[in-house]
């Protein structure tokens, strides 16, 4: 079903919801970057997340923050030092970047970190998804987190396609994702939807059998085997 079909009911909406966050509180993952509220280590997790595995990250994390524990030292640190940090999980090619990074938090913020989603999209490596998953999570803004896996779940649930080549820069995405947050825990919501789609809406092999969505999910047939078969 193509957007323009798509009637999404209030009530699918809150069900939808309240699934989700059933779920979480019993299978939400803990991460040293979901216990604090430190705007820089939560944009430094964002940026080390971006198209790696939370397991990765979470193995390297505590070193990486150690290395660098402030903009001023991460802005300060040589080049080769950041290489030298992300090497064991792969992200040596990010280090220009995170380095940079560093760099403008120093220079243009004052060594913080802005909660503004347009002024954390002005710093180098830091699109719309890591922008806004900083502001929600570091400055409790009200904000929905739309990336590949969050789009995959929504798709299936709802029966919904953008027509967007790049799906996760439709504005039309971004409002759906948007009215499905709850008034209060916007927070727990958006880690819901991440490890939803980690565990259990994965993008091969989704456990349909015991996904707590199955019975209104539009796609879940695509994926249960036939017994019969």
């Amino acid at each position: 079903m193509g957007k323009g079909g798509a009637t999404l009911a209030a009530a699918d909406k809150a069900h939808f919801r309240r699934t989700l966050l059933r779920w979480y509180a019993r299978n939400g993952r803990r991460f040293a970057w979901r216990e604090t509220h430190d705007s820089y280590e939560i944009l430094l997790a964002e940026v080390l997340l971006q198209r790696t595995q939370a397991p990765q990250v979470g193995a390297n994390y505590g070193r990486v923050l150690a290395a660098f524990p402030t903009p001023e030292a991460l802005g300060r640190a040589q080049l080769s030092q950041v290489r030298e940090a992300l090497k064991p999980f792969g992200l040596a090619k990010r280090a220009p970047t995170l380095w940079e990074m560093g760099s403008h938090l120093s220079d243009r913020f004052a060594g913080g970190v802005p909660l503004a989603v347009a002024d954390l999209m002005s710093l180098p490596g830091v699109g719309r998804y890591i922008a806004s998953a900083t502001a929600c999570f570091a400055g409790g803004v009200r904000t929905p987190v739309v990336d590949t896996n969050v789009i995959r779940i929504m798709s299936r649930y709802f029966g919904i396609e953008s027509e967007r080549r790049r799906p996760r820069d439709d504005p039309w995405l971004w409002r759906l994702a948007e009215s499905l947050l709850p008034r209060q825990r916007f927070i727990d919501f958006n880690r819901a939807l991440i490890d939803f789609a980690a565990i259990q809406c994965k993008a091969r092999k989704p456990d349909c059998p015991s996904c707590p969505l199955l019975r209104r999910c539009l796609s879940a047939h695509c994926f249960i085997p036939d017994p019969d078969q």
